[in-house]
């Protein structure tokens, strides 16, 4: 194969990456290389999608015509190439499409995995968690950890405190939801950089030494010495006041509490001066005194003195709580790795740092293979490497990759090759780990090759945009002195000058009319009634026009999608942020309420809801009677699962239902499917997962869609509206409560809970860290601003209420965009500030014509297989009830209670010394009579140590559905719990009948006998052991016995 260079492409807004990566593809097809040695990854499965469906396309059209075999010859460098090429690539490709990896870096680091599971102690079987099931899973052990006296006392506040300065000034209803967000940051931010040495430790920070030490005094006598010299002071009363103020504030005052609760502002003159105290030539300018104020040089040492002690102080108590954070959330680690990974539940940011564990420090226990030999084995593999969006790679992601395409690179035979694109202006996931300078610094490091070994290059026009579009992209960012007053720091407004290029149009678009305006209105409350204004006058339904509305937050999406639905614009609004199907309607309100009232009869909340609602009129007319009622919707929902029950209740609605309940009614209906199908019977855990279930509805041209800007990047619409870019300063830096302060190289150096910006700015490290998180702050604004204006082909309109104080969105746009125009916009008070083209773009579009949709023929299919048999193997289907048992005393009890009792056992890991202290947080859970029984099996010391694990390596099963076929019969059942060794199995069933003579043992044996045969043939069968290598028991619960069957 002749040489391709390795490639990096700087690639701006609409200008083709897409483009880029097919033709990189196909180049590579065209010069001999085996597809299945190709990797490209991307971030989204849609794109990845796109990137197949586009090498497929125009591999299709070359191979059929002349002329775009031309096309794409001249484009992939391949000039020579004609049809017969091409169709000789796409043959190829499509006999190796079973082999190929085009996908996303989470589903490549997810196939690693499976590769390599038996040497990561998985033994082949693991699976990935959604949100739900991860936050539960994190809560779960917290819990665990909490009610087992695991953690230290200073160790839990201090993760309170945290999560408090983590959510300052937000109003958090869901308390559960958000604290259990902080721990996925905090815990995701352990598997980053899992050294205690980073967390709060002095001597990474000040290498020099901590220059922060308290004095070996108390504060109260320090203030008191500097207060004595107060009234010498010839101060004037304000400043007197003030000081005095704060020397009464500081007599009582200690970490925790708002330093500058008292004369905010005059003790910030005097933590200004500090250097200048020190010096003895301290003075300050406070209230309406236009004169300096120059205390005596004694006063100001002695107010250094007490401020350099707060500081210390401050700083001390921070250092520790750092500390302390990560030694909890060390050990946090270590039971969640051993009850959740160990089990082969894994989220995907597991996966990269699995792969390549900070530290040498692997995860699953520290099993896994030997990394160089892993990546030995990998880079077999693999010749030729494209990665997409690389602005959103990881430092983790990075590093899980970096040796594999460093052997790429170095591949002195010219037959391997590196390509990646990206654009750092559209690096709006910082929040999630995204390192927009990777890009620089890999750039940096393989650009030491040969020219002919090494390409750099940049895209800046536009295939998607009209010059009317980019002429207001074009103001907005082109000029450097206009976005620096942004940025205190002036880090963010340097590097965005330095990747910034003007855009233009491409040949496509340059003659196309269009229009970009920004409007501004008196306050924020108008923006929605313009955007309505707006749709009216485009009619982008009408004109099958894609529009779509961006916003910065779900929460924002909500409130304008209302809003337009209710404005009577004829046309259909959908939310393609995420929804909550489950709790956004009265209707899964109620049903939410009514399963929490009957989980929970002393929930006051639930109960005053649900007579509210329509439900209560199907419930007694006595308060006192509704217990009874409610316990039989808890009964319902052991017996038959949260879908039926709560089918019932909203069948008795149906009559009553508005459009918009009709609607939502199926939608929650199969939520609650979904959750049934995990077997739980948890009522909690139910009323948890139902809120957290997103959907996105639908798009294109029949709809106008609202969304998130995150959500857009990577789309085109024909008109984007941007009516939502309230807020604070532009370089404002992510609520954090720890700060990870990076070096050079992209790696965490530090961390810090930081204290406030005033006390920071007294230290060169932490002045520095501030900085730089605002400096990253700004830098995020700007890309999230460009991301929003570079979504449309032809008409883009940005509306703000009109700028304040504040260095935001609305005076970023004011200051780069004002000027040429100032004209009012429908009659009202809005003012249009700037404008290029007009409406008349709509009509000099030509609409996209309908493709009509061919129907298929249809070929009669002849079935080639008998239609199989069904069997379930196990009693965890539906409950069936004889007459008998319906009616005798008890009877549905029994079966509630032997679901409850499977339930606790599913919690149960291998048996050890901790495993009963384990079943205590259970009990606010489950019956308390099930966890009883649990408890005096497990105090069996015969029974326990069957459960215990064995000293040869073996996998446990717990809860495991199956469906095999055996025979001419499909098998399905679920396995309650199953020891799996190398070259044996054993299956234990759990059995809750009140047997108590070994007469009465043996006969309720000999009754589950087939049940347990067709067990042994379903696990030989998904397993190849003999059957004879299967040895089934029953664990009978209440006499506490083990029987071979």
């Amino acid at each position: 194969m002749s040489r391709i260079p390795n490639t990096m492409i700087r690639a701006s807004a609409g200008t083709g990456k897409t483009y880029q990566l097919t033709n990189r593809f196909i180049q590579l097809l065209l010069y001999g290389a085996a597809p299945e040695r190709i990797i490209a990854l991307t971030f989204t499965r849609k794109a990845a999608g796109e990137f197949f469906e586009g090498i497929l396309h125009k591999l299709a059209k070359a191979a059929d015509d002349p002329a775009g075999a031309a096309d794409l010859a001249k484009g992939t460098g391949h000039p020579g190439a004609g049809p017969a090429e091409f169709r000789a690539a796409l043959r190829r490709l499509l006999d190796s499409m079973g082999h190929l990896t085009l996908g996303t870096i989470d589903s490549f680091f997810h196939r690693v995995l499976g590769l390599f599971s038996p040497e990561f102690g998985l033994g082949g079987q693991f699976e990935m968690m959604d949100g739900f099931e991860m936050e539960q899973a994190r809560l779960t052990v917290i819990e665990q950890m909490l009610a087992a006296r695991q953690v230290k006392k200073t160790e839990q506040d201090n993760l309170i405190k945290s999560y408090q300065l983590a959510t300052a000034g937000r109003n958090n209803l869901d308390f559960v939801g958000a604290f259990a967000k902080h721990l996925e940051e905090c815990h995701e931010l352990l598997l980053r950089v899992p050294g205690a040495d980073c967390w709060g430790d002095p001597v990474r920070i000040w290498p020099a030494g901590n220059p922060w030490v308290r004095e070996n005094t108390e504060l109260p006598d320090l203030v008191s010495e500097w207060r004595e010299l107060l009234d010498d002071e010839n101060f004037g009363k304000q400043v007197y006041k003030g000081f005095s103020g704060i020397a009464d504030h500081l007599m009582c005052w200690e970490p925790g509490k708002d330093l500058f609760e008292k004369s905010e502002t005059l003790l910030k003159r005097a933590f200004d001066g500090l250097g200048a105290m020190h010096l003895g030539d301290w003075e300050f300018k406070f209230g309406s005194t236009k004169a300096m104020i120059r205390p005596s040089v004694e006063f100001g040492h002695k107010l250094e003195r007490v401020l350099r002690y707060c500081i210390a102080w401050e700083l001390e108590i921070r250092l520790a709580r750092t500390s302390g954070i990560h030694g909890l959330l060390d050990a946090f680690e270590k039971q969640y790795d051993s009850r959740v990974r160990r089990t082969g539940r894994l989220t995907f940011s597991d996966l990269p740092v699995l792969l390549a564990p900070t530290g040498g420090r692997g995860l699953l226990g520290g099993s896994g293979p030997d990394r160089l030999d892993l990546e030995y084995r990998l880079d077999g593999a693999f010749d030729h490497w494209l990665l997409d969006e690389f602005q959103d790679t990881s430092t983790v992601q990075w590093r899980a990759v970096a040796n594999l395409i460093d052997e790429v690179v170095q591949d002195a035979s010219g037959e391997r090759t590196f390509f990646c694109v990206g654009d750092q202006k559209q690096s709006v996931y910082q929040w999630r780990g995204g390192d927009p300078q990777l890009f620089d610094r890999v750039e940096a490091f393989y650009g030491q090759a040969g020219a002919d070994e090494f390409v750099s290059d940049k895209l800046n026009e536009s295939w998607r945009s009209c010059p009317d579009v980019l002429e207001m992209v074009n103001r907005v960012f082109g000029e450097d002195a206009k976005l620096a007053p942004f940025d205190e720091n002036r880090t963010a407004a340097d590097r965005w000058d330095g990747i910034w290029r003007k855009h233009e149009s491409a040949e496509n678009r340059a003659g196309d009319k269009g229009h970009s305006m920004y409007l501004q209105v008196e306050d924020k409350e108008g923006r929605w009634p313009v955007v309505a204004q707006l749709l009216k006058e485009i009619q982008p339904i009408k004109n099958r026009l894609e529009c779509a509305i961006l916003v910065q937050s779900n929460k924002a999406a909500r409130e304008l999608v209302n809003h337009l639905r209710s404005a009577g614009l004829g046309m259909p609004i959908v939310g393609e942020s995420a929804t909550n199907p489950g709790a956004d309607n009265p209707l899964g309100i109620a049903l939410l309420s009514l399963f929490s009232a009957a989980a929970h009869p002393e929930d006051r909340y639930a109960i005053g809801h649900l007579r509210l609602t329509p439900l209560a009129k199907f419930l007694p007319a006595e308060l006192v009677e509704w217990q009874s009622a409610l316990r039989e919707v808890q009964r319902g929902v052991y017996q038959h699962g949260f879908e039926a029950v709560a089918r019932e209740w909203a069948d008795r609605l149906a009559p009553g239902l508005d459009e918009f309940g009709r609607w939502r009614a199926p939608l929650f209906l199969e939520l609650a499917r979904q959750f049934d199908q995990g077997g739980s019977r948890d009522i909690d855990d139910f009323l948890r997962f139902i809120p957290a279930q997103e959907i996105t509805e639908a798009s294109g041209t029949s709809v106008v869609q609202v969304m998130t800007i995150h959500k857009a990047k990577g789309l085109t619409f024909d008109i984007t509206i941007v009516p939502d870019l309230e807020g604070n300063r532009l370089d404002q830096a992510r609520k954090e409560s720890l700060h990870p302060r990076r070096s050079v190289d992209g790696e965490v150096d530090w961390i810090l809970d930081l204290p406030s910006k005033d006390v920071c700015m007294q230290d060169e490290p932490l002045a520095g860290a501030v900085a730089e998180a605002r400096s990253d702050g700004c830098y995020e604004s700007f890309c999230k601003l460009y991301v929003a204006l570079t979504r449309p082909s032809h008409g883009l309109y940005v509306v703000t209420s009109k700028p304040g104080k504040s260095q935001n969105y609305a005076r970023l746009l004011s200051d780069t965009l004002a000027g040429d125009v100032d004209k009012p916009f429908g009659g009202g008070s809005t003012r249009i500030i700037f404008e290029e083209g007009n409406f008349n773009w709509v009509q000099a579009k030509k609409p996209k014509p309908i493709k009509p949709i061919p129907e298929p023929a249809l070929i009669p299919a002849k079935r080639e297989h008998v239609r199989l048999a069904k069997r379930r193997a196990s009693g965890h289907g539906p409950v069936i009830l004889s007459g008998g048992q319906m009616f005798a005393s008890g009877g549905t009890d029994a079966i509630l209670f032997g679901s409850a009792v499977h339930k606790v056992f599913e919690q149960i890991d291998w048996v050890d010394e901790r495993t009963l202290a384990n079943l205590e947080p259970l009990r606010r859970m489950l019956p308390e009579e099930a966890v009883d029984e649990v408890a005096r099996c497990l105090s069996d010391e015969a029974l326990a140590k069957r459960l215990a694990k064995p000293e040869a390596d073996a996998q446990l099963w717990r809860e495991r559905a199956f469906d095999v076929v055996v025979g001419d019969e499909m098998l399905s059942g679920t396995f309650d719990r199953v020891h799996l060794f190398a070259d044996h199995a054993e299956i234990m069933d759990l059995k809750t009948n009140r047997v108590g003579d070994d007469t009465s043992l043996k006969l309720a044996a000999e009754k589950y006998s087939v049940q347990m045969t067709a067990y042994r043939q379903a696990l030989a069968k998904l397993t190849g052991l003999a059957e004879s290598d299967i040895r089934c028991s029953l664990v009978f619960t209440h006499p506490r016995s083990l029987v071979e069957v």
